[in-house]
C-alpha cells in the first residue's frame, strides 16, 4: 500500500508540473475543479457501497460461507462465482472492498479470482450500452468468445494456487 501511495504521489506531482507548464495556474485550477466535481459525484456511491459491504460482511458469517463452500466447491463454485462477478453491479471501488471482506472470511483464492475475472470479462451491466452504442452482433460475439475465460482462469488458479497467493516462494509453498 505504501509503494502504491508513493507511485501515485509521484505521478500526481509530475502531472501537476506538466499541466502548469502547459497552461499555467489557470489550467491547474481547472483540473482541481474537475477532480472535485468527479469526487463529489462518486462520494455518495462510495459511501453507500461501503455501508452495503459492511452489512453483508456482518450478515454473512464464516459458518455460512463454510456451508456454501461444501455445496459449491470445485467447478460448480467457479462457475457460480464467475457468473456472480458478471452480475455484480458497480465499479472496482465497490467490488474490490467486497472481495477483500470475503477474503478475510476464508473464501478460497480461486473463487475470488473467478469472481473478479467474471466481473472484468462479463460485466453484464455493460451489455445494454454495448448493444446500443456499438452493435448488437459485436456485443453478442464478444460475450460468446470470452464466455469461457473466467471459468478457465478459475480452474487454472485452483490448479496452480490451491492455497492462494501468499507471496511466498515456490519452495516455501512446497514446504507448507
Amino acid at each position: 500500500m505504501k509503494s502504491t501511495a508513493i507511485i501515485l504521489t509521484v505521478a500526481t506531482v509530475m502531472l501537476f508540473i506538466t499541466v502548469y507548464i502547459s497552461g499555467g495556474m489557470d489550467l491547474v485550477a481547472e483540473g482541481l475543479l474537475t477532480a472535485g466535481i468527479t469526487a463529489s459525484r462518486a462520494l455518495l456511491l462510495i459511501i453507500a457501497a461501503f455501508l452495503v459491504i459492511g452489512q453483508l460482511q456482518v450478515l454473512i458469517t464464516s459458518d455460512m460461507i463454510k456451508s456454501w463452500m461444501q455445496k459449491f466447491s470445485g467447478s460448480r463454485g467457479i462457475a457460480l462465482s464467475s457468473l456472480a462477478g458478471g452480475l455484480f453491479p458497480g465499479g472496482p471501488y465497490i467490488f474490490y472492498p467486497f472481495i477483500a471482506g470475503f477474503k478475510e472470511k476464508g473464501i478460497p483464492f480461486y473463487l475470488l479470482f473467478s469472481f473478479v475475472s467474471g466481473k472484468q470479462i462479463f460485466d453484464f451491466t455493460r451489455l445494454p450500452l454495448e448493444i446500443g452504442l456499438i452493435n448488437p452482433w459485436i456485443a453478442i460475439l464478444r460475450n460468446v468468445l470470452t464466455f469461457p475465460v473466467p471459468f478457465i482462469m478459475g480452474l487454472i488458479s485452483r490448479r496452480f494456487f490451491p492455497r492462494g497467493v501468499t507471496g511466498a516462494s515456490w519452495e516455501e509453498r512446497d514446504q507448507q
